[in-house]
């Protein structure tokens, strides 16, 4: 009887451990599995317009000297889409196997008089699986696993471990183009003198 008591309360102990990896961590799974952690910016002082231009010229000088690329210009609509990658930002050695995991991303915003809308779009774990003998790529749906979708157990250690990295690098490019667009004044005159 003794026995069973502690194994519930480890196994208690442990589902509490995998919820609280990822409390307060707000995204939303799409109905295609893609994880979308999103920031709405407001009280802008530029038009739709230099908003938009604004995250053009981030991307453009973000993505300048890397595998990124620019996938929707849209000046009309005030949108603009790049696709890049999270390089290496997880590193796993869990017996007898090393894990090197990549990220690809789409970074989107969406201009409007005054306010912008910034999402991290998020799909797949790639990267490397290897040990003494052999090497093979990963390319695993993130909400597939844990703790995205709690119920999976396989790789369980390794993706409750790169979440939450994974999930910090998206708040920081985030906040990042959130900067930019905060310190950006109006090239507009103001004509009310």
């Amino acid at each position: 009887m003794r026995r069973v008591f502690i194994t519930l309360i480890s196994v208690a102990f442990l589902n509490l451990s995998s919820f609280a990896q990822i409390k307060g961590q707000d995204y939303i799974v799409d109905k295609n599995g893609d994880i979308m952690i999103s920031k709405i910016v407001e009280g802008l002082a530029i038009p739709k317009k230099e908003i938009y231009s604004v995250a053009l010229k981030y991307m453009e000088d973000a993505y300048k000297d890397t595998r990124y690329k620019i996938t929707i210009n849209s000046p009309e609509n005030g949108v603009v889409t790049g696709e890049g990658e999270y390089l290496q930002f997880h590193e796993d050695r869990i017996f007898p196997s090393s894990y090197f995991l990549n990220a690809p991303i789409t970074l989107r915003v969406e201009a409007k008089d005054g306010r912008a809308r910034i999402s991290v779009i998020l799909s797949y774990y790639t990267g490397k699986r290897s040990n003494i003998n052999t090497s093979e790529d990963i390319h695993d749906r993130i909400s597939e696993f844990q703790p995205v979708n709690e119920r999976q157990t396989e790789r369980r250690k390794l993706y409750n471990a790169a979440f939450p990295v994974l999930f910090q690098k998206a708040q920081k490019t985030l906040n990042e183009v959130e900067e930019v667009l905060k310190s950006t004044r109006s090239s507009v005159p103001d004509t009310d003198w």
